[in-house]
């Protein structure tokens, strides 16, 4: 397997970029999440298009891919964060230049929608953060666990180890025991799934999956899953995490429904590979900033999952 670049770490001073790939960015959220930021020690540079409203886009698709585009091609900017995820980074695809942002690696951060841009930049041969963003997860009355973990991770030279639940969550738990290691991929179940076809879609085989996803019936989670096995070799991958499922499950709008935990377990139930569940990833209001397209380590049995290659150069 070819060696994948990692970005140079984030210092503080450094100058990070904001950008909207997808949907826009509620103002007041987005000024309270880079002001925090700011107070970490960081300049902090806002696209203008991260506000614009274009329906449920932060404008047209040429203007959000040429703002990340700039983002990537300006030294200036040592980051790019996501302002917040939603709807759109599939339409901006055909028109980013891979070849310019595989020459400048950088860190870039979110998670959600931009599951796709991850699996595009990890096919392009760079490590990308699936993390905390501004006008989401900065803007939190209780965001301090958010922004230690993306600092954290965006500026630490060494593996970043073992990662660990805020208290509210408590501990990892073990879905289906045993150990694994292997390089780290994955993302929002709804968005992998839009991706089977393209380019961009990822291989799992003797992977660590990482699989989250938010406002989902049980019916549609299946019928994710059912395409995922059906047609990627997800079967093959080493093993699981999956993070937390933000209003997943029965909403009692369809009268004849199966339980999340039936669902999950119609896939995952035969499969003789370590699986962690309950991690905070993804739609909770904690999350994990994890580094995609590096080597992870998971023991079920003991609930560690660790990352042990350094994220950042």
């Amino acid at each position: 397997m070819a060696r994948i670049a990692k970005p140079e770490a984030l210092k503080k001073g450094d100058t990070i970029a904001v950008v909207a790939p997808a949907s826009p960015a509620p103002q007041t959220a987005l000024e309270l999440g880079v002001r925090r930021l700011e107070e970490a020690g960081y300049k902090v540079h806002v696209f203008p298009q991260c506000t614009i409203k274009r329906g449920y886009l932060a404008g047209d698709d040429k203007s959000r891919a040429a703002a990340l585009m700039k983002a990537f091609a300006d030294n200036r900017y040592k980051a790019i964060l996501c302002a917040r995820g939603g709807f759109g980074c599939m339409r901006i695809l055909k028109y980013l230049d891979l070849k310019l942002i595989k020459a400048n690696p950088k860190i870039f951060v979110g998670y959600s929608d931009i599951t796709v841009l991850h699996q595009a930049f990890l096919k392009a041969g760079f490590v990308t953060f699936h993390g905390a963003m501004p006008s989401i997860d900065l803007r939190r009355k209780n965001y301090k666990f958010n922004l230690d973990n993306l600092i954290k991770a965006l500026n630490s030279s060494k593996p970043l180890g073992r990662v660990h639940n805020p208290k509210r969550l408590g501990e990892f738990k073990k879905y289906r025991g045993g150990q694994a290691s292997g390089k780290l991929t994955g993302g929002n179940i709804s968005l992998l799934t839009k991706l089977i076809g393209t380019e961009y879609m990822p291989s799992f085989k003797n992977k660590i999956v990482l699989l989250e996803d938010t406002d989902e019936e049980s019916y549609r989670i299946d019928g994710y899953l059912a395409h995922l096995f059906e047609a990627t070799d997800i079967a093959k991958a080493r093993g699981f995490i999956f993070g937390e499922w933000v209003k997943v499950g029965i909403t009692g709008r369809i009268r004849r429904n199966l339980t999340l935990d039936q669902v999950l377990n119609d896939y995952f139930g035969s499969l003789k590979v370590p699986i962690l569940t309950n991690v905070a990833c993804g739609h909770g209001k904690n999350v994990l900033t994890i580094p995609l397209g590096l080597r992870a380590f998971i023991d079920a049995d003991k609930r560690i999952f660790e990352i042990t290659e350094r994220a950042v150069s």
